[in-house]
């Protein structure tokens, strides 16, 4: 003969329900929150904003080490100058 599983109650089907709908209420809010596009967008524009402010930070101490006379920052400052003056031209001449 085959073993059947022990009985289970009302109660503890009840319990197990509820359990389950807890946990998928809780996976849908998770997704919802995840998928929330103004929340994403928002996200998105705050972390864009923290890189423009940790470049420009940067920028500011390679300006502030040329102006010292750091031999590197010079050379950083003459390379990037260069390369918007060659992006103009290449602009300009079509």
């Amino acid at each position: 003969m085959s073993e059947s599983a022990p009985k289970r109650s009302a109660a503890d089907i009840e319990a197990d329900l509820q359990r389950t709908r807890a946990e998928l209420t809780d996976t849908v809010d998770e997704l919802a929150r995840r998928l929330d596009p103004k929340a994403n967008a928002k996200a998105a524009a705050d972390q864009a904003k923290n890189k423009a402010n940790e470049f420009a930070d940067k920028a500011r101490g390679v300006a502030d080490d040329a102006g010292k006379g750091d031999a590197a920052s010079i050379g950083i400052i003459v390379a990037a100058v260069a390369t918007v003056a060659l992006a103009g031209y290449l602009i300009l001449k079509k």
